[in-house]
């Protein structure tokens, strides 16, 4: 098995339950049934969510961006 590379290595994370710009990422917006929004943000995607595995195009749409 090929081994994780270290830039896509994201050290553990203590989600609380609201943060900084919550509220634009994809978890928070699924959760909330903005799926034409979803949709947008997601086109072209260059990043994923360490912690959902949501693909987003800016790593600002995400909690925890990790470079595709």
């Amino acid at each position: 098995m090929p081994r994780a590379s270290k830039k896509r290595t994201v050290p553990e994370h203590k989600l609380i339950k609201t943060h900084a710009g919550h509220t634009q990422h994809l978890c928070d917006l699924v959760a909330k049934r903005k799926m034409d929004r979803v949709a947008s943000l997601s086109k072209g995607a260059k990043y994923v969510c360490h912690i959902c595995g949501r693909a987003a195009a800016k790593a600002s749409n995400l909690c925890e961006a990790v470079e595709i």
